[in-house]
């Protein structure tokens, strides 16, 4: 007891005892039960004055805590087989059914499979297997707490990463293996990984994984299919014991289309399960040729260079057109080149400004900068002077791209004209104007983010000059074409910035969750949490099934098709109220992940066993495990006290005591005619 609480005691009795004494005493003079009713009145006072003051004690409660014992039962396909099954549900009962261990355990019931919950009820309906993210969960349940784990599980894990508990407050597991453990040689593919999509008419790589188990080497064949079709075939050599393979087969697309590529290696002799020596994946092959049309009223050689840089990647194709011909191929056009434009140029001009199709505009001595500034609101000239060699100037904050590697110095000059040019919406300028050794505080070549389009515009001509300097510095045309070819990517970009995007796997094969996600923007592209996205099906066949309403979840929509059956679909994404679509393809395949694998794994269950404190078990060994566990000291149960503290208030008794005690003098008073 502290001091403090030492004289509050005091002062209360003082105050309690000088007034019982004032008015039984030295008030009044002698009355019935006079020292009864004072001594009544001091408890009453006291009592009450303590309640009033900031007295508080320390309450101390022991309670003994059982130890925790969680039985984990695996829920899953593969423990569903006869002999798994019966040693689980012998396990299950012989903890049910014994009469100890309900008096020294807290004992708990679990099942488990892609997840774990609280039950005793096992009917092996689990597609998936994960142990890992069980013991971590009963981990943290059984934090801070006196908790072991029995755990009753093949050991096949089909899901999720390993896990070995680490540091002191990790539970304790005892595995007990079920199923059978006997060693056979398997030979399995264990992946089979590919691009969700390839362009058509190039080569995409497919990686193989192929393990093996036994105890002698052995050679397969491995055999690979694009749509049934056979396209590959080659020996591979495994060596004995426990081993692995990656291979690396490039595949030619060359169909449009949804591809379902199917690995196979051929069965050991006498092979257990061969369920696992055949795996599938899935590619979409797609024709998405950047379109360029450049448009011109006469030849030129900077024509010919800029073809040659267009089509130094094979996914761009170039054309040249009149420009009478624009509004014919306005919609089958990506980008738009306009060589120096004069009035020919008006229809083409009107025709460009009903889309947002990117362009690149290239000026020089023949154009009609009177036309150019009254047909377009992106650029100006204002007071052209003569004309001029304009040598390149690299702008060293240009920030669109990375264009430190482009050396235009030793450049050769582009003819123009001098004057005061004005971009009239955002823009960078990546190179600027160098005249005789003077820099001019004008632009050569700048690139605009418009409201409408992206464009870019490069005021001179003679760019294969440029090209022809690249090839004789360094032997190949590689740096310039690199250069163009960022100018290509930015001007196409605007056309990535699309409000409605889709996220999805080309082939579920029942490893993951089949959902296709999608997110759609506002105009100022911010995710939209209001929009109303709708999922539409169809079969092979095409035939329409049932649309789907994609719910929203943080900061995508969802649609979930596990419950489709095996099969090749196409969709279609929607946004309500708006002209936003967008589609794609998709195969379910039929797989068992389950049977991958029909022996169980002992050495895994070892290793957690061991780095948790535990021993591993098997069916047969259960009384044994009994013991253990009824006489280890580390399973007894724990005495555990906490210590409160608490205020004379927390004390109902008290008051009951100070109402009993005024109570009483009351009726004493009242009884004997005392007022």
């Amino acid at each position: 007891m502290t001091l403090e609480n030492v004289l509050w005691i005091t002062l209360s009795a003082v105050l309690a005892i000088a007034l019982a004494w004032f008015s039984y005493f030295h008030k009044s003079g002698k009355t019935p039960y006079q020292y009864l009713l004072a001594s009544l009145r001091f408890l009453g006072l006291f009592s009450a004055f303590l309640l009033l003051a900031p007295l508080q004690f320390d309450k101390v409660t022991v309670n003994m805590e059982p130890h925790r014992l969680m039985l984990v039962l695996d829920n899953s396909v593969s423990v569903g087989r006869t002999a798994s099954r019966q040693a689980l549900e012998q396990t299950r009962d012989f903890f049910l059914q014994d009469s100890e261990l309900p008096e020294r355990f807290e004992l708990q019931m679990y099942t488990f499979g892609s997840g774990v919950r609280e039950s005793d009820t096992v009917d092996f309906s689990e597609k998936r297997t994960d142990i890992a993210s069980t013991l971590k969960t009963l981990s943290n349940v059984s934090l801070n707490a006196n908790s072991s784990v029995v755990l009753v599980t093949d050991g096949i894990q089909n899901q999720g990463r390993g896990w070995l508990p680490t540091g002191s407050g990790t539970i304790t597991v005892f595995p007990v293996v079920v199923g059978d453990t006997t060693a056979y040689r398997d030979i399995r593919i264990d992946g089979l990984n590919c691009n969700r999509y390839a362009f058509l008419d190039n080569q995409y790589p497919l990686e193989i994984l192929i393990s093996y188990r036994g105890t002698e080497a052995t050679t397969t064949v491995l055999t690979l299919y694009d749509n049934g079709k056979k396209v590959h075939s080659e020996q591979v050599r495994l060596p004995a014991g426990r081993s692995s393979e990656r291979l690396s087969v490039l595949m030619s697309a060359d169909k449009v289309g949804f591809h379902t590529l199917t690995a196979e290696v051929t069965s050991l002799e006498n092979e257990r399960n061969t369920k696992n020596n055949r795996q599938a994946a899935g590619i979409e092959v797609i024709d998405e040729k950047t379109r360029v049309n450049i448009v011109a009223a006469r030849s030129h050689p900077d024509i010919g260079a800029l073809t040659r840089a267009i089509e130094s990647n094979e996914q761009r194709q170039v054309a040249l057109i009149t420009p009478q011909e624009v509004s014919t191929k306005a919609s089958e056009t990506d980008l738009w080149i306009f060589y120096q434009p004069d009035p020919g140029f008006r229809n083409a001009y009107t025709t460009i400004q009903q889309g947002s199709t990117p362009l690149l505009t290239l000026t020089g001595t023949l154009t009609n900068w009177n036309f150019l500034n009254a047909i377009q609101k992106t650029f100006r000239l204002e007071g052209a002077g003569p004309q001029e060699e304009l040598l390149p100037e690299l702008n060293a904050s240009f920030a669109y791209f990375d264009a430190r590697d482009w050396a235009v110095n030793g450049y050769p000059p582009v003819s123009g004209f001098l004057g005061e040019y004005q971009i009239l919406q955002p823009h960078e300028n990546l190179l600027g104007q160098r005249v005789r050794g003077i820099s001019l505080d004008q632009p050569l070549m700048s690139l605009v983010k418009g409201s409408e389009r992206r464009e870019a515009v490069i005021f001179g001509e003679g760019l294969w000059k440029w090209r022809m300097h690249s090839f004789t510095q360094d032997g190949d045309f590689q740096k310039f074409d690199a250069l163009f070819s960022k100018l290509w990517l930015f001007l196409g970009a605007g056309k990535a910035n699309e409000r409605l995007n889709l996220d999805y796997e080309n082939l579920f094969d029942g490893q993951q969750a089949a959902v296709i996600r999608a997110q759609f923007f506002d105009e100022a592209l911010r995710f939209d949490p209001s929009a109303r996205l709708t999922l539409q099906l169809k079969d092979s066949t095409g035939s329409l099934l049932d649309s789907y309403p994609m719910a929203l979840s943080k900061r995508e929509y969802q649609a979930d098709i596990s419950s489709l059956s095996p099969g090749a679909y196409s969709f279609e994404v929607g946004v309500e109220d708006t002209d936003f679509r967008k589609s794609g393809q998709f195969r379910i395949q039929e797989f068992d992940l389950e049977n991958q694998q029909v022996r169980s794994d002992p050495e895994a269950l070892f290793a957690i066993a061991q780095a948790s404190g535990g021993s591993l078990y098997y069916p047969s060994q259960l009384a044994q495990l009994k013991d253990s566990l009824m006489n280890s000291d580390r399973f007894r149960p724990v005495s555990r006290s906490q210590r409160n503290v608490v205020s004379l208030i927390d004390f109902r008794w008290l008051l009951i005591f100070i109402v009993t005690a005024l109570g009483a003098e009351w009726i004493i008073r009242k009884y004997n005619g005392l007022y």
